[in-house]
């Protein structure tokens, strides 16, 4: 396992000294998925899930890039509960070493409940995110995102996650 480690941190710290920020297209879509991982009290109401989502990225000026994400998330059951969600933010990432970022985003999620007993129900909560990702250019118009992420949702819906996704230069 030690071995597998180093090997992946020696690619990406090749990668990023080899190029920097993003593609050489000035916009990006991003097609991924994420494990997303319950905090605080969703956690006692939903388990590890997984998700599907697309990012459109775009150049701002200097280091700074813009991005609009959306997609679907599910949640694992728990107590016969099941949570799904629809986000829908806006955002923007900082290149600040290489393919290294920081990242903000805001806006809503469509949360959807189904429970026992016929029990569904729906609500739309608005949230933010702080979180950090690597960009590793594979070629001029593909690459590779891997980020990390908090996500603070109103109603104690928030949930921390991690996202792999393939970047196409437009």
């Amino acid at each position: 396992m030690k071995k597998l480690l180093s090997i992946v941190f020696g690619v990406l710290f090749i990668a990023g000294i080899s190029n920097a920020q993003s593609l050489q297209s000035s916009n990006i879509l991003s097609i991924g998925t994420q494990l997303n991982f319950p905090m605080s009290d969703f956690s006692n109401v939903a388990t590890t899930g997984w998700g599907v989502t697309g990012q459109y990225e775009f150049h701002l000026g200097g280091p700074w890039d813009g991005t609009v994400t959306s997609g679907y998330l599910g949640f694992g059951e728990s107590n016969g509960y099941t949570y799904s969600a629809v986000p829908l933010v806006v955002g923007t990432k900082l290149y600040f070493l290489g393919g290294w970022y920081g990242m903000v985003e805001t806006g809503v999620h469509f949360f959807n409940l189904t429970g026992p007993n016929s029990l569904s129900d729906s609500k739309t909560e608005w949230g933010f995110s702080v979180g950090t990702g690597y960009a590793i250019p594979l070629s001029e118009n593909t690459g590779l995102d891997l980020s990390t992420k908090y996500q603070y949702n109103n109603d104690n819906l928030s949930y921390w996650n991690t996202y792999a996704s393939i970047m196409f230069g437009l």
